[in-house]
């Protein structure tokens, strides 16, 4: 039996196919319970895991035994290979028209591999862009519940604006010659007005369709998204409607009047980004309105966070409509980023931005992804979950060359200043605690279990700080460590305490 069972795979996931042994050795076999029969001429010695995983784990393998070089195609082709609806659409020469395995039917229709097509794994091929497109122009219908073979036209729409999100104008433009000119050379030349007339509507050359896919509706306008973001942004929501912090009150009071919290609340912001003057500069800043002379632009920044968040009404003020909350957006970064022209003030970036190796969303996909993402701030109460959703979805954007951070922390606290809740403030010495907050949200796709943590703990930090009494806030910063830097403070074993 050992000799039998080492001639075939004995992994979990594992195949294999009937030239491994005679039909009376496999037989056998499956007679003994030592391998199971998925489909004709297809083995498994894995007993425990159910067949519709094999042939998920393994179906690129089985397409290419039962077809030869056989090339992917149509709906199939447009999402890559990814199985949709236990469903994969083929081209081969051969007169079967469906292979019906567990979890899996193979739809074939007679053609095959163009020069344009790429080789994929185990010796299949993929539809080269050009033909996917051509190929998806052809009318097919669904049947037995299952998706029709080719896209429907909205599908194709949202697929081709998916190609320009990704590759941009000039890939764009070659795709679009690619796909007439293999339409010319296959036959298909009848499809070349239709070609045409999608890429002129996505270049705004001709008017939309009324009925246009979503997303390609969006490119045409400068709105398109970035999908991984919102889906991050769906966990987000998630996170914050099951919020229950032990120890934190629903609302915690306002100050008023706010006292020593804007000077700080500016002061600690510019910090946390690398502004640093110590607390006597950064006061002679704000209450002289004079910049000094050694360093203009960061004096500025201190300034144009101060005067976004002094304003009693200004501060305060949000929406529930995400066309005016970007227009609050844009203000506050005019204002906080006005001594820095060169970073072009309330514009949205025009290059990619990054932190160490991660991505913030692409310059095309800002303002799209912003509405998107802000349109659903109105599914959470107000207040404290509103704020920090507001600030994951600007951090996530990242919509400008630099003061993202400054203004992403304004329009948090607008939603808490908008019901008379207390602001938070992030003092240097919870810099590191803050920022890991935020990357643990970014790197777990919107789970937001450790940055509610450290949210709701300076949260009720900033409340029991008596900030209309200059001379106890004083007391009370250096009393709970506000004032240490964050690695500092690291060092010594020190850490942001309740007052």
């Amino acid at each position: 039996m050992a000799l039998a069972s080492a001639r075939w795979p004995t992994g979990l996931l594992t195949i294999f196919f009937d030239d491994v042994a005679s039909r009376t050795t496999l037989s056998k076999a499956v007679g003994d319970g030592r391998i199971r029969r998925i489909a004709p001429r297809i083995y498994t010695a894995d007993l425990r895991s159910a067949l519709d995983e094999i042939v998920g784990a393994n179906w690129s393998e089985i397409c290419n035994h039962y077809l030869p070089g056989a090339v992917i195609v149509d709906r199939s082709a447009a999402t890559h290979g990814v199985i949709r609806d236990d469903t994969l659409t083929v081209a081969a020469d051969t007169t079967r028209t469906s292979i019906k395995l567990p979890g899996l039917e193979i739809r074939i229709r007679r053609d095959t591999p163009y020069e344009s097509d790429l080789p994929w794994s185990n010796g299949l091929y993929m539809s080269s862009p050009a033909r996917a497109l051509l190929d998806n122009l052809e009318p097919s219908r669904s049947r037995s519940g299952r998706p029709s073979r080719t896209l429907s036209l909205n599908e194709l729409e949202d697929w081709i604006a998916g190609k320009y999100i990704a590759w941009g104008p000039e890939r764009t433009d070659r795709f679009r010659a690619e796909a007439r000119d293999l339409a010319e050379t296959t036959g298909r030349s009848e499809h070349i007005t239709a070609i045409d007339s999608l890429f002129e509507q996505l270049a705004g050359v001709e008017p939309l369709r009324p009925s246009a896919g979503q997303l390609f509706r969006t490119v045409t306008v400068g709105e398109a998204w970035d999908e991984r973001r919102l889906r991050l942004f769906d966990t987000a929501i998630e996170s914050l409607q099951r919020m229950a912090p032990p120890g934190v009150p629903e609302w915690l009071p306002g100050i008023d009047p706010p006292g020593e919290l804007p000077f700080y609340e500016s002061y600690f912001s510019n910090y946390i980004e690398g502004t640093t003057f110590t607390v006597d500069e950064a006061r002679r800043i704000v209450e002289t309105n004079t910049p000094p002379a050694e360093r203009p632009a960061d004096g500025h920044d201190v300034l144009g966070t101060y005067r976004c968040v002094v304003d009693p009404i200004g501060r305060a003020a949000t929406s529930a409509d995400p066309a005016e909350l970007i227009n609050h957006l844009i203000a506050r970064h005019q204002e906080i980023m006005s001594g820095r022209p060169d970073q072009r003030p309330g514009a949205w970036k025009t290059e990619s931005n990054r932190v160490g190796t991660y991505d913030f969303v692409a310059p095309d996909l800002v303002e799209g992804t912003l509405i998107k993402g802000l349109e659903r701030i109105v599914e959470l109460p107000e207040g404290l979950a509103r704020a920090l959703y507001a600030m994951i979805v600007v951090t996530e954007v990242h919509p400008f060359a630099d003061g993202n951070g400054r203004v992403a922390r304004v329009m948090m606290n607008a939603e808490l200043s908008a019901i008379g809740a207390a602001r938070i403030v992030i003092p240097s010495v919870y810099r590191n605690e803050y920022l890991t907050g935020l990357r643990s949200a970014s790197v777990n796709d919107g789970d937001l279990t450790a940055y509610i943590r450290v949210m709701t703990h300076v949260w009720r930090w900033t409340a029991a700080i008596p900030w209309n009494d200059p001379v106890a806030t004083d007391g009370q910063l250096i009393a709970t460590n506000a004032l240490m830097d964050s690695t500092h403070a690291e060092i010594a074993s020190k850490r942001l305490e309740l007052p």
